[in-house]
């Protein structure tokens, strides 16, 4: 097969730009995103018209990196890393890092180094993230932000002369090329002419500057890998089930796999919009993902007749399960920075509170434990809880370091809280979930 990951050195240091940048010039690309992140993923399907998957060897396991990377990969497949090469869980060099993942999937990796203020001190850098895991095959550079391609050639041959590693191209330095977007990044309408001109302007300029037959014969991968549907048993098991997915502007952080998972659990999937529907689909459970809702808050606090038809479905026993920026919605409401506070859901006996900046302290992987079940999740919010009342609390958090907290806010059928659940490692807290829901649908 044909494919790579590429990494970068840093975070910051332009992977998201060259991958669209590569994307946009291969046909028929399977796009993948290392880690957790729901952004970049976006980006890659607006570029490829795919969808793009994220492969987390701490939310989804080896098994699981490898189904989903094997079941999507198409003529070539373009792995974008998180932050810098080997930056993962603590220092270990099996640490769901880039470069770990990179061997697990036994795939090449292309390195992004950054040229400003860099002479031949690149070589050394270049030469550091080879020789720190032998294990990991850096088969070729690119470097970005190069001023002019005199530059480009006296780097590349200082990085060639010492490292053994051959460079495949550039990308020159140009503030036009550069992806901006929001802390939360997700593209709005009256973004995608700008993206569209953006991705023409990237796939004409990469076409001059990387040698693509080079780095296409760095990339042609031999592989032991053989596709194991791991999760055949799954096949219809919850047959006739319905589900709710929230999906507009406000709410679209979902795992694509989490999705076709349980599509393939013979779950049918019905998509609303908590902004312009008047009511709730008719379903056994509503799925609330994370999103932005911050930024909708008039249109959905002033939506009433949908937050009273989403009552009656609670009061009724239906099934309503939320993440992040559902748990948000789902909440007595949101608190802006301006201290003007929005009724929402009020479905959970508590409310949030923008605070402008990472909630740092609950940032990151946790372990969850549910009941007797445990799991994996993902924590990334920029507001807090703001008040905080007496519904259960049943999901126990806690961090490689030692630290706990409780989550999960239970009122009935209803839990939500703000972990991210990747379901491929919380396999047993979803069966749960979905079988209440059917016993509520019988």
């Amino acid at each position: 097969m044909k494919g790579f990951v590429l990494a970068g050195t840093r975070s910051g240091i332009g992977k998201t730009t060259v991958s669209m940048a590569l994307m946009s010039a291969f046909s028929d690309v399977s796009p993948f995103k290392v880690g957790p992140d729901y952004i970049d993923p976006s980006f890659h399907k607006f570029v490829t018209g795919n969808n793009s998957y994220n492969l987390d060897l701490f939310l989804m396991g080896e098994e699981g990196v490898k189904y989903s990377f094997l079941k999507h990969h198409k003529e070539i497949s373009i792995v974008e890393g998180v932050m810098g090469l080997y930056d993962g869980l603590g220092n270990s060099l099996d640490n769901y890092s880039t470069a770990h993942l990179s061997r697990v999937l036994n795939l090449p990796v292309i390195l992004v180094v950054d040229a400003v203020g860099k002479s031949s001190s690149i070589a050394a850098e270049v030469l550091g993230y080879k020789m720190l895991d032998s294990r990991v095959n850096i088969a070729g550079v690119i470097i970005n932000r190069v001023s002019s391609e005199k530059l480009y050639l006296m780097l590349k041959e200082a990085i060639e002369s010492y490292t053994d590693i051959p460079c495949v191209g550039y990308l020159k330095k140009d503030e036009s090329l550069g992806i901006s977007s929001r802390h939360l990044g997700l593209l709005q309408a009256d973004e995608v002419q700008d993206l569209n001109e953006k991705k023409e302007l990237l796939k004409s300029e990469i076409r001059k500057t990387v040698d693509f037959e080079k780095l296409e014969k760095l990339i042609e991968v031999e592989t032991e890998l053989e596709f194991d549907d791991v999760f055949k048993e799954l096949d219809n098991k919850f047959l006739g089930v319905k589900i709710g997915v929230a999906k507009d502007r406000a709410f679209s952080f979902y795992y694509e796999d989490n999705l076709e998972l349980l599509k393939k659990m013979g779950v049918q999937l019905i998509e609303f919009s908590p902004i312009e529907d008047e009511k709730v689909p008719q379903v056994d459970l509503l799925y609330f993902g994370g999103g932005y809702p911050e930024n909708y808050l008039e249109k959905l606090s002033s939506n009433k007749s949908f937050k009273n038809s989403l009552r009656d479905f609670h009061q009724n026993g239906g099934y309503i399960y939320g993440e992040c920026g559902g748990f948000m919605y789902l909440s007595k409401g949101i608190k802006t920075l301006d201290e003007k506070f929005y009724p929402l859901a009020n479905l959970i006996d508590c409310s949030t509170k923008m605070t402008g900046k990472l909630f740092i302290s609950r940032f990151g992987y946790v372990d969850v434990e549910y009941k007797n079940l445990k799991g994996r999740a993902h924590e990334f919010h920029y507001s807090g809880i703001d008040e905080v009342g007496k519904d259960e609390r049943v999901f126990k958090l806690k961090k490689m370091d030692g630290r706990e907290w409780l989550c999960g806010y239970k009122n009935k059928n209803l839990i939500a809280g703000y972990p991210h659940l990747h379901f491929f490692k919380n396999l047993e807290i979803l069966i749960e979930m979905l079988e209440g829901a059917r016993r509520c649908h019988i």
